[in-house]
């Protein structure tokens, strides 16, 4: 494996695991702040998710399709261009329901 991707896998497992963080901290408190700082933060963790997906080498997207790289992509995409029609409650969705997926198919490959 390529230093680089390994760098960016290791980036991706810190960054899914900074996600189940907030995500652990309940619903009720990311849906609770006026000023919605830990949707913006959790918008800011999948964005740099798929930024770092796409620095991933042709090889390693080759040699493991079970990681969802298009599906993340284009939630990347989504977010950083859709600046007003964020879609809140699909963010909370994906930091619970997929970052933790994510997380162990990257860590599956890393031990690979």
């Amino acid at each position: 494996m390529k230093s680089r991707d390994e760098e960016a896998l290791r980036e991706i497992v810190r960054l899914c695991t900074s996600g189940e963080t907030l995500a652990g901290r309940g619903r009720d408190w990311y849906v609770s702040d006026a000023e919605n700082v830990p949707g913006l933060a959790a918008e800011s963790l999948i964005i740099k998710i798929g930024e770092n997906v796409a620095r991933l080498s042709a090889e390693i997207i080759e040699a493991q399709p079970q990681v969802p790289r298009s599906q993340i992509k284009r939630m990347r995409d989504r977010l950083a261009h859709h600046y007003e029609g964020t879609d809140y409650d699909a963010v909370w969705d994906t930091l619970v329901g997929d970052l933790p997926v994510i997380r162990a198919q990257i860590e599956f490959v890393l031990r690979g």
